[in-house]
């Protein structure tokens, strides 16, 4: 009869256990671990309620500005909305004011920079068309790439004035060249009410009775407050940095120190049970003594006892 061959099995190779964490290790992230943790939670505790600070402050100060307009703004006359815009943005912290009347009245616009105002409002409008529901809006300052599109388009006999003007723009605005220009912004749509009376409405906020009769976007820089601000925030999370790496670095050492120990026991009772009772266990003194220097003593008492015991068990050893 042919004689089948059988296929023959091949065992692979088990995977070696994966090695658990060492004493030491588990001891380091058991105690310095949380502390760093709690240090990162603290600064980002600290940052948003640094940005919050910030939105109140800034709401607060466009809803001062808009309650002032709106119960005394009058749309159709362009000689008082100048004035009074003009006043307001001459407020600390107000940075430009749009109006845009619900009528055919025309659009109001002007901030602390006239001379740039037909830059800033292109740029907003973008910003409000594209973001509707954002409360912040940048842009890096590129004024002087726009004052020098319009010096190149100048006509040879344009006023050597308007040159003189567009060169002195330029060299004013090159030191703030590409740093970004951020606004805080808020809109208030104003209502005439059937009482007689003018009401804000926020964003979000319910429709009041009556007609609408302009909305107002009232951009506001808190430069010097936010610089303020972050300033005090650095201090305070360098000051909890430090603290925290200090602590850690404290709870590494204590546990340094105390996985050293249990190494040091754990040798000594290893040479124990090869029968090396010899060697005495030595332990340099650091600090007060606590329950694991009482371990190793007691440990160390039980090694002598041992040590003479068997001596007493030998021929010829002593009583």
């Amino acid at each position: 009869m042919p004689m089948t061959a059988t296929p023959q099995t091949t065992t692979a190779p088990s995977a070696p256990a994966p090695r658990p964490l060492s004493l030491r290790t588990k001891a380091v992230l058991i105690t310095a671990l949380p502390i760093l943790t709690l240090g990162f939670l603290l600064a980002a505790i600290l940052t948003a309620q640094r940005r919050a600070e910030v939105n109140s402050i800034s709401r607060n100060v466009s809803y001062s500005v808009g309650s002032l307009l709106a119960s005394t703004l009058d749309v159709t006359d362009l000689t008082q909305v100048s004035t009074q815009l003009r006043a307001a943005v001459a407020a600390p912290s107000v940075a430009f004011i749009d109006v845009q009347p619900a009528g055919d009245a025309p659009r109001a616009f002007i901030s602390d920079d006239p001379q740039t105002d037909w830059l800033l409002r292109p740029q907003l409008d973008a910003a409000l068309r594209d973001h509707p529901q954002d409360t912040h809006f940048s842009w890096p300052d590129t004024r002087a790439d726009a004052y020098r599109a319009a010096q190149d388009t100048l006509s040879p006999d344009a006023p050597a004035s308007v040159r003189d003007h567009l060169d002195a723009a330029q060299t004013t605005l090159r030191a703030t060249y590409g740093q970004p220009r951020t606004y805080d912004i808020t809109q208030l749509d104003v209502f005439d009410t059937p009482f007689g009376t003018r009401a804000l409405r926020l964003p979000g906020q319910p429709t009041p009775p009556g007609e609408r009769l302009f909305r107002l976007t009232i951009g506001v820089t808190l430069g010097d407050l936010t610089a303020t601000l972050h300033r005090q925030l650095l201090i305070v999370l360098t000051a909890c940095l430090i603290t925290a790496a200090a602590a850690a670095l404290l709870a590494w050492l204590a546990a340094r120190r105390v996985v050293t120990l249990l190494l040091t026991i754990t040798h000594a009772a290893q040479q124990a049970s090869l029968g090396q009772l010899h060697d005495p266990i030595h332990i340099p003194r650091r600090g007060r003594p606590d329950e694991l220097s009482d371990l190793i003593q007691a440990i160390e008492r039980l090694r002598v006892s041992l040590h003479l015991a068997l001596n007493r068990l030998r021929p010829g050893g002593r009583p």
